[in-house]
């Protein structure tokens, strides 16, 4: 169900008002507001560019944002051109506001349903990483240390909570209405075809830096799937070498098993092991499959045909989707009513008004 989930699988940060976002909003405006501008010079030039009750913004927050988007964008393979900055900058400063306020309406029970969804989504974000090392290399890449990532994670998930508090608890998404979107998006519940694998694998990169092994240790590798291919073959229990053997930390504890579709995104597949998954027969067991993680042995637990996936299956998650939207559609409004509480003030230069 990859195009279901691209729908409903709502970021753990759905008001995340990060650096992420700010590219979303500036494809979206017909035009580009006024960039922030600094109303006179500091001893360290950081003058404040948004103040509120309770709330002082300044000028390097914004460009730390800045730098860190601009960085997230380049590893994507994008460049941002100067003459978007001014929006972007904008869309920054917006969000680092709204966040302050949101962050200002905490309670205790925010605060500690914040931790919570902040430690699951960053064990989500390394599980899904090959190592610890391979995510904070990713990290790096968009110009962010690992501490920086769980301040900006542990904050925008206290801000979730504040608004699951105040304004999705106060909404209601009927069965009619679920029912409604069912019925009207068909496309949205096709389940592709799947794949049911259990797999092994013996890996030829070093379990903590995640670069290569040498050629001697990688044939050592070979050498040992080589043997654990042939008891498989032979019919031993397959549970129990992956239990023994496999380098696959994440699918251990469900005994090496995945449940795939093709171009799945929300595994790291490579070609090679997507490819052997698709080609086997029930039961049937893989030859050597080589990859950039090393030696994969895979066996076909289930072929699960294409269909369109039963109400009950999805009815959570469309109930979720309905709600989230419902929150998107009330948060500008109640965004605005925070910054009147607070007078929020753009600080400007004489040049821009």
């Amino acid at each position: 169900m990859k195009s279901a989930n691209r729908i409903f699988v709502v970021a753990a940060f759905l008001c995340c008002w990060t650096v992420l976002r700010a590219a979303e909003s500036v494809g979206e405006k017909n035009s580009s507001p006024t960039k922030p501008s600094i109303g006179g010079k500091t001893l360290f030039d950081d003058p404040i560019v948004a103040r509120g009750k309770g709330l002082a913004i300044r000028q390097s927050q914004v460009d730390d944002m800045y730098a860190a988007f601009r960085a997230n964008r380049s590893a994507a393979g994008e460049t941002i051109p100067e003459s978007l900055r001014p929006a972007v900058e904008a869309d920054i400063l917006d969000k680092l506001i709204a966040t302050q306020l949101c962050l200002a309406r905490a309670i205790e029970a925010d605060k500690s349903k914040g931790q919570e969804i902040a430690r699951e989504f960053i064990a989500e974000q390394m599980r899904q990483a090959s190592s610890e090392e391979s995510f904070n290399r990713q990290l790096r890449a968009v110009g962010m240390s690992p501490q920086e990532f769980r301040n900006q994670v542990a904050e925008q998930a206290i801000v979730k909570a504040v608004l699951d508090r105040e304004i999705k608890a106060q909404k209601i998404v009927t069965e009619a209405e679920e029912k409604k979107f069912y019925d009207e998006n068909p496309k949205l519940f096709e389940q592709p075809e799947m794949a049911h694998v259990a797999h092994i694998l013996i890996s030829t990169l070093d379990p903590d830096t995640s670069h290569e092994l040498s050629a001697e240790q990688k044939a050592q590798k070979r050498e040992l799937a080589e043997k654990v291919l042939a008891r498989a073959k032979a019919g031993e229990n397959f549970t129990k070498l992956v239990q023994q053997f496999s380098d696959d930390k994440n699918a251990k504890d469900r005994n090496g098993e995945y449940t795939i579709a093709r171009n799945d995104q929300r595994f790291v597949l490579t070609p090679e092991f997507e490819g052997a998954a698709f080609s086997l027969g029930t039961n049937q067991i893989s030859g050597l499959v080589v990859s950039s993680y090393g030696y994969h042995i895979i066996k076909a637990l289930e072929k699960i045909p294409p269909k369109k996936a039963d109400y009950a299956q999805v009815e959570a998650k469309i109930k979720e989707t309905l709600l989230q939207e419902a929150v998107q559609k009330a948060l500008p409004d109640y965004i605005d009513k925070l910054k009147k509480e607070a007078g929020v003030e753009i600080v400007r230069s004489e040049k821009t008004k």
